[in-house]
């Protein structure tokens, strides 16, 4: 039994990574420049990565048309649904009074919006983003940040993630884990984490932990 449940937002509570992968890919293509490889994507996901934000910046050829890429993804983003299983535990953490937070390695501007489009904000209680830590994931700093100011212990928190830079994260914080994986992440390697369960169903969730 958990007192809260914690998730990631990118790719856990909706599909954004395919979408950030694709518009990046197109506003590269646009100006005639050898695209970002899957595999490259993948090893920062979840995370933040200078060498790969280094040569998005020099295929792009400015912060400007950086800007104009994360503006057309973000812009993209609004059109992508709640992930089944996230609305389900949502609505199943509201019902049973659980404390419910998100732990985003992305800046909370950048989120916020969805968050209020999918009416999330009336059960979320703390969102803890880039901008509140040092460091983001790998580092558990995030998921310690929101248990703290859920007033829950980590080891009472079950943490939702997509990736295995979010899920060292929060098992370092002292938490257990659940991963969810999507098209991008399906086949990143999981086994050197000490995750609770790996692509279950919301039903199996609230049956089996909360």
């Amino acid at each position: 039994m958990y007192d809260a449940i914690i998730f990631d937002f990118d790719g856990t509570i909706i599909d954004t990574e395919i979408n950030l992968f694709n518009t990046l890919n197109k506003h590269i293509n646009d100006k005639n420049n050898e695209p970002i490889s899957l595999e490259e994507y993948k090893a920062s996901i979840g995370s933040v990565s200078k060498e790969l934000d280094h040569k998005i910046l020099t295929a792009l050829g400015s912060e400007l048309a950086l800007e104009e890429m994360f503006k057309d993804h973000y812009e993209g983003t609004k059109r992508l649904p709640m992930k089944p299983v996230v609305k389900e535990l949502v609505e199943y953490g509201h019902q049973n009074q659980i404390k419910m937070g998100i732990a985003t390695s992305s800046y909370k501007e950048h989120i916020m919006p969805n968050v209020l489009r999918l009416e999330l904000d009336k059960y979320i209680d703390v969102v803890k983003g880039r901008e509140d830590v040092a460091f983001v994931k790998p580092n558990p700093e995030l998921y310690i940040q929101a248990a703290h100011e859920l007033n829950v212990k980590p080891s009472k928190c079950l943490a939702i993630e997509d990736t295995t830079n979010g899920a060292k994260a929060a098992i370092d914080a002292g938490m257990d884990v659940i991963v969810i994986t999507h098209d991008i992440t399906e086949d990143l390697n999981f086994d050197s984490l000490d995750l609770l369960h790996k692509n279950i169903e919301a039903k199996e969730i609230i049956n089996l932990y909360l």
